[in-house]
C-alpha cells in the first residue's frame, strides 16, 4: 500500500514538473522582415515577438480606418479574388504593427507599370506597395498602415486568412496589398 501511494505521489509530481516546464516554454513567432530601405526592427527597438504579441488592432483604430476608407474613391478596397492569395491574418497584423510603428517615416511606392516594393514579410505573408497612377508616390507609413487595417478588418475570412488591397489614407495613388508571399 505504501509503495502504491509513493508511486501515485511520484507520478503526480512528475506530471506537475512536466506541466510547469511546458507552460514556461516561450512561444516562437515567425520573423518579421522589413522591406528594403525601411528601418530594422532593432532600430525601432522592436522584436518580431512584440509585433505579434500586440495582437489585433483596437476597435477605435479599425473604425477610423474604415471611415477614412470611404473617402478614397480613386482606389477602392478590394479583397483577394483567389484562395491562393490568402495568408494567415496574424502574419499580416504583425506587418501592420511594424508599418504603423514607422509613424511619419515616408513609405514610397515606385512608379512604372508592374513595379512594386515589399514593405514587410512575416511568416507566410507579405505586404507590398505600388503606385496606382504609375508615378512614384509616397505617404506617411502610418497612413499606409490605416489602408492596410481596412484590408485586415474587411477581408479576413472565417478561416483566419486575409488578402486584399487598399489605398493609403489620404493618397488614393498609393496602394498597399497583403497576401501570401510567393
Amino acid at each position: 500500500m505504501a509503495t502504491f501511494k509513493f508511486l501515485i505521489s511520484f507520478l503526480l509530481g512528475l506530471a506537475s514538473v512536466k506541466a510547469a516546464t511546458a507552460a514556461a516554454a516561450p512561444k516562437v513567432y515567425p520573423e518579421v522582415i522589413p522591406g528594403p530601405g525601411l528601418p530594422s526592427l532593432a532600430e525601432l527597438n522592436l522584436t518580431s515577438a512584440q509585433l505579434y504579441e500586440m495582437g489585433p488592432p483596437d476597435a477605435a483604430s479599425v473604425a477610423l480606418a474604415n471611415a477614412l476608407a470611404k473617402r478614397r474613391p480613386a482606389y477602392p478596397l478590394q479583397c483577394g479574388r483567389y484562395d491562393f492569395e490568402y495568408a494567415n491574418v496574424d502574419d499580416i497584423v504583425a506587418c501592420f504593427h511594424f508599418i504603423q510603428n514607422l509613424g511619419t517615416t515616408s513609405c514610397v511606392a515606385p512608379g512604372g507599370q508592374g513595379q512594386f516594393v515589399t514593405m514587410c514579410t512575416a511568416g507566410a505573408a507579405q505586404v507590398v506597395a505600388w503606385s496606382y497612377n504609375y508615378q512614384t508616390v509616397s505617404s506617411y507609413c502610418s497612413d499606409v498602415a490605416l489602408g492596410l487595417l481596412s484590408v485586415i478588418d474587411r477581408c479576413t475570412r472565417a478561416d483566419h486568412t486575409c488578402a486584399g488591397s487598399n489605398a493609403a489614407n489620404g493618397n488614393g495613388d498609393f496602394v498597399v496589398y497583403a497576401d501570401l508571399k510567393p
